[in-house]
């Protein structure tokens, strides 16, 4: 199945989160997204001034491993837990530290802090969109109860690492201090939205998650850490670059190996290959008669070469764009190949034309949602965009990899909106218009673009769609709102 988060990333970029996921005892599983992009035509987007190569710069993805899902709870019970993977990595390597030991050890660690971020992140949600107040003390007493537990196994086996390993002190530190910085960020979310949400009940639970961030400013004091200090603008700007390398060094054991490259390149050069020796044949045969006929006239000769190249050329690009436009469907613009360890897992192709409104599906023109002003696409002028996807998964290498059953990948794509903003008009205008008292007042309206995003969801027999719209103006990313159906 597909899975698609959207939220707006920062102030000039969106970001789409697709998970895939493989169904178990199938070998290998195929998606397909295809993307619709509706541009204003006031941005002057086309296929002169936007290539390629400048859409895909702008369409960045990082490609991992969909974390394995456990609770709090169940982080840190049974023989299947990640407490007792981790716990087995690191008596193999205190026992011979040996660098394929030393490398598991780290994977389990850092696999360990993502399983953390994740589980305590879905809890914390599940919290903060709680509806029912007589239950919401209850569920805040269980988190924080399920957050020490968590710490405290996991600290009481860091606690069994010889002093002089210092490798091992300092991995075991990292990690340490990335999950004591999640409780953190996660208690304060529940305590903001509580405070909007549930003002009459914040008293009564929030002893128990102030408890628990008191605990872990004191255990982060104690220990160095890195630590938010209020008026402290140079410590606190170290403290965000501090978390930002923390996450990347905690998540890279789901980061997967990528190498990209052109797809279909050689049948793409066979056929143009086969276009201009088309080419070459036809201006030979045009060629042959006048030589006969008028190889008394070299001067006209001359000129009637020259003109039979010309042809030639047209005549070459014009087999080349045939080819091309055939090829299309089949081949992409680029290959992606996905790696655990080397070994290739699946892959992904990516493709992006423009293309005319009349080669849009209807369903997806239905939820472009044109108004009836916007019908007509001759008067709108709008652009589209057409980005395709195609997703492989072996099933069978993916989860047989590892100790744990990873169920897909996650595609995390981050579109920047920099260069569309470039022409954009200034984000606000005045309209003068009179008040109840009829007297002339002058307001501020803000003026956005917007940008309407459609995708088709397609794997197995299903067809599933999402429509995004995403309002913005030359100050960046103003607000996203979604609507989705299934067929």
């Amino acid at each position: 199945m597909i899975d698609i988060q959207t939220k707006i990333h920062d102030q000039f970029s969106i970001e789409f989160k697709i998970g895939f996921s493989g169904r178990e005892g199938v070998k290998a599983d195929h998606f397909d997204v295809n993307s619709w992009i509706f541009l204003p035509n006031g941005l002057d987007i086309n296929q002169q001034t936007y290539s390629k190569d400048r859409f895909f710069s702008d369409m960045k993805s990082n490609i991992r491993l969909i974390t394995p899902a456990f609770s709090m709870k169940e982080m840190v019970t049974g023989e299947a837990s990640p407490l007792h993977y981790l716990g087995v990595a690191l008596k193999e390597v205190l026992e011979d530290a040996s660098p394929e030991r030393m490398g598991e050890c780290e994977f389990q660690l850092k696999l360990f802090g993502s399983i953390f971020k994740s589980a305590i992140r879905n809890e914390a949600t599940r919290i903060r969109n709680h509806t029912e107040e007589s239950l919401l003390q209850e569920r805040c007493l269980a988190y924080a109860s399920d957050a020490r537990q968590v710490l405290k196994a996991f600290r009481d086996l860091f606690g069994t690492i010889r002093a002089d390993n210092s490798e091992i002190t300092t991995k075991f530190g990292f990690a340490d201090e990335f999950m004591s910085h999640q409780v953190e960020i996660r208690t304060m979310r529940i305590l903001k939205a509580l405070n909007r949400s549930h003002p009459n009940s914040l008293e009564a639970v929030s002893a128990c998650l102030i408890g628990l961030l008191t605990e872990e400013a004191q255990y982060k004091k104690k220990c160095g850490y890195s630590r938010s200090i209020i008026d402290d603008e140079d410590n606190n700007r170290r403290l965000l670059s501090r978390h930002s390398l923390l996450k990347k060094y905690i998540e890279s054991a789901l980061f997967l190996r990528v190498n990209t490259t052109q797809d279909g390149t050689a049948v793409k050069q066979i056929s143009f290959s086969l276009a201009a020796g088309l080419a070459m044949m036809v201006s030979l045969l045009v060629t042959m008669p006048f030589q006969k006929y008028l190889g008394n006239y070299p001067s006209l000769i001359f000129v009637i070469l020259v003109l039979i190249y010309m042809i030639k050329d047209r005549i070459k690009d014009l087999t080349r764009g045939l080819f091309a436009y055939q090829l299309k469907d089949k081949y992409f613009d680029t290959k992606t190949v996905v790696s655990i360890k080397e070994k290739p897992i699946g892959w992904i192709k990516e493709g992006m034309d423009f293309i005319l409104d009349d080669k849009v599906p209807e369903e997806v023109l239905k939820y472009r949602n044109r108004s009836k002003l916007e019908a007509d696409n001759n008067l709108l002028e709008e652009k589209i965009i057409l980005y395709r996807k195609k997703v492989k998964i072996d099933n069978e290498l993916l989860r047989h990899h590892y100790v744990y059953d990873f169920k897909g990948i996650n595609d995390i794509m981050r579109y920047h909106i920099n260069f569309l903003t470039k022409k954009m008009d200034n984000p606000e205008s005045v309209i003068d218009c009179l008040d109840e008292n009829l007297q002339l007042q002058t307001i501020t309206a803000e003026r956005v673009y917007t940008l309407h995003f459609v995708l088709q969801f397609k794997w197995e027999d299903h067809v599933e769609y999402q429509a995004f719209h995403v309002m913005v103006n030359r100050n960046g990313i103003t607000a996203i709102n979604t609507n989705e159906n299934e067929d």
